[in-house]
């Protein structure tokens, strides 16, 4: 995770991180509470969707408060991919060890079963 700041307060709607996506993937600001999805309004990334600090400002008559906490939500998915993936190979990898241990168990035991090769 990478801090970025907003120089905007064009913050625009916000949804509950477990309302959005649920529990499973919510973001943590980083002053430890779950992180906002909220919906830019700048003219450069209008309608874009991010995760926020549910204490940032909300509008410029509100004292700045909050981390500052900033990921485009685009972001969170590819990270979420990546460690879909990771995790995929670890299962991958592990998998193939334990056929590799029943082949040379079968092997010491002398028996063949059908279909296996």
């Amino acid at each position: 995770m990478t801090k970025n700041q907003c120089s905007s307060c064009s913050w625009g709607s916000s949804h509950g991180a477990s309302s959005s996506r649920g529990m499973v993937g919510s973001q943590m600001c980083y002053c430890g509470e779950l992180a906002v999805l909220r919906v830019a309004k700048t003219p450069k990334n209008q309608g874009k969707h991010f995760w926020g600090c549910p204490n940032y400002k909300r509008t410029h008559y509100e004292e700045v408060g909050g981390c500052n906490f900033f990921k485009w939500h685009t972001e969170d998915i590819g990270d979420e991919r990546d460690t879909t993936i990771g995790w995929q190979r670890r299962k991958i990898i592990n998998l193939e060890r334990s056929l590799l241990v029943c082949q040379k168990r079968e092997k010491i035991a002398g028996v063949v079963l059908p279909g296996v090769v």
